[in-house]
């Protein structure tokens, strides 16, 4: 019986020190496990305030896609929620404040451009927020590219 617990330490051990990180880390390595884009190099990009706005009627994807652009980005979303309708078909994005710099950063994330047909101005919805993403039912490209 000895023998058995003894080797089941000893085993549990070595699963110990293969499942634990090497002490030697450097900050390159760090970022590198963090799994970050570096799209946005310093703080004054958490001063983009985003609204993400569900269009699509399926529950949980605001949620989803705050989590991705929080997480993954390292950006500030400053609010989710319902938008005006779940009519929504395509991915819309609503910039408020076309003067921030990282705004095109931002479409780049989300995998368009300023030119594209799916991205307009409007600086009287929101003057608190620079960009409102309205999720549309094209939700699904965004998401599975960022997983």
């Amino acid at each position: 019986m000895i023998i058995i617990i003894l080797g089941f330490v000893l085993s549990f051990n070595i699963y110990l020190k293969q499942e634990s990180p090497p002490k030697n880390l450097n900050q390159k390595n760090i970022s590198e496990l963090t799994n970050k884009i570096k799209l946005f190099e310093n703080y004054s990009s958490q001063t983009l305030n985003i609204a993400v706005l569900n269009g699509c009627g399926v529950s949980g994807v605001g949620n989803s896609y705050t989590n991705i652009l929080r997480n993954r980005y390292g950006l500030q979303v400053t609010r989710t929620e319902n938008a005006d309708n779940f009519n929504y078909e395509i991915t819309t994005i609503v910039i408020l404040n076309k003067d921030n710099p990282d705004i095109e950063n931002l479409l780049t994330v989300l995998g368009t451009n300023i030119n594209a047909g799916n991205v307009e101005f409007n600086s009287t919805v929101n003057p608190t927020e620079d960009i409102q993403i309205i999720i549309g039912k094209d939700y699904q490209e965004f998401l599975n590219l960022n997983q």
